[in-house]
C-alpha cells in the first residue's frame, strides 16, 4: 500500500514530464491508489526528497505491464534501467505469461529506452476524450439498453465476457472481484437488453477526469445497438456531471474505433505496448 507522500510524489512528476514532453502516461491511478498491503510492485529512485524515477508494475489478468518515467532533469544516468533491474532482480516479471512494456508514442526518452531491451512491438492504443459538444449523446427514441449496478449474481456474466473479450482468466477476474484493495472509485455496471445482462461497462475516475474500462457486449447480440445506447447514456451522464470522459481502445478494433468516434470521442494520444523476451539464462 503506497503512502500518501509517494502518491503525490508520482503524480507531481508525472505533471512535470507529461508538461515537459506533451506526452500522456499511462500509470494506472485506479490501481496505485489501491495496491494491496505488503505488495512490491512500485519502484523508486529519490534524490534527497525529490523523486526522479519511478517504475510501476500492473497486474492484468494473467498478464503485466509496466510503466514508469524519469524526471527530465536526470535522464541519461542509468536511473530508470536501475529501477528495471531492481524489478526484475525481485522475481515480479517471472509468473506473467506476458510483459507489456508501455510507452508513449512521443516519448523520445521512453522510446530510446525500450528499444535497448528485448522487446518487439506487441499493440498499438489510442486515447480517446470525448469532446465538449455532446449534443449527438442524446436521442428521442427509446434506449435499447437498460443500465444497473453490479451485484454478486452478475459474476458469472463478468467471468464469460472478461475471457471471451479480454482473454482474462476466470482466476484472475474472481480475484480482481473478491479484492478488497479493488478501486473504491470504480463503478461496475450491468447492461441489459430486454431484461437479459448482455453486457458490461465500468467507470474510474482520477478527480474530474471518468475513464471507461471493461466495456463489452455479448458477441451474440452486437449489431443491435445496445452497445452505443450503452456508451451513449453513460457518456451522457458523466459529461453532465462536469467530468472529462476518457476511454483506450487498441489500433485494430476497428469496430469499436467507429463506434467511439460516432459517439463523439476524438484522439487525444498513442500509446505503445513492447512484448518483453527476457534473454535465456547462460548454461
Amino acid at each position: 500500500m503506497l503512502k500518501l507522500q509517494q502518491l503525490s510524489d508520482i503524480l507531481e512528476l508525472q505533471a512535470l514530464c507529461e508538461k515537459e514532453d506533451s506526452i500522456m502516461l499511462k500509470l494506472n491511478w485506479d490501481m496505485l491508489k489501491n495496491r494491496a498491503p505488503g505488495s512490491v510492485e512500485d519502484f523508486f529512485h529519490y534524490e534527497g526528497k525529490l523523486l526522479i524515477g519511478f517504475l510501476g508494475i500492473y497486474r492484468m489478468g494473467q498478464n503485466i505491464e509496466v510503466c514508469g518515467m524519469t524526471h527530465p532533469l536526470y535522464r541519461r544516468r542509468g536511473v530508470f534501467t536501475k529501477l528495471w533491474e531492481h524489478a526484475v532482480s525481485r522475481g515480479q516479471l517471472v509468473d506473467a505469461e506476458q510483459v507489456l512494456l508501455n510507452v508513449p508514442r512521443d516519448s523520445v526518452s521512453g522510446q530510446a529506452w525500450v528499444h535497448t531491451r528485448p522487446v518487439v512491438l506487441h499493440s498499438i492504443e489510442y486515447t480517446l476524450k470525448l469532446d465538449n459538444e455532446h449534443n449527438h449523446l442524446i436521442v428521442d427514441e427509446p434506449e435499447t439498453a437498460v443500465l444497473r449496478p453490479f451485484n454478486d449474481s452478475d459474476i458469472p456474466l463478468w467471468l464469460r465476457l472478461d475471457a471471451d473479450a479480454f482473454a482474462i482468466s476466470e482466476a484472475s477476474t474472481l480475484a480482481t472481484l473478491a479484492n478488497p484493495n479493488r478501486s473504491k472509485t470504480r463503478k461496475l455496471i450491468v447492461i441489459e437488453h430486454a431484461g437479459i445482462a448482455v453486457g458490461k461497462i465500468e467507470v474510474d475516475y482520477e478527480g474530474e477526469h471518468s475513464w471507461i474500462y471493461g466495456f463489452v457486449i455479448d458477441p451474440a447480440l452486437r449489431g443491435h445497438g445496445i452497445g452505443r445506447s450503452a456508451l451513449r447514456q453513460v457518456a451522457l451522464t458523466e459529461s453532465q456531471a462536469g467530468h472529462s470522459v476518457w476511454l483506450n481502445v487498441v489500433s485494430d478494433n476497428d469496430r469499436a474505433l467507429y463506434l467511439y468516434e460516432s459517439c463523439g470521442f476524438q484522439h487525444q494520444d498513442i500509446q505503445d505496448y513492447y512484448l518483453y523476451s527476457p534473454p535465456m539464462p547462460e548454461i
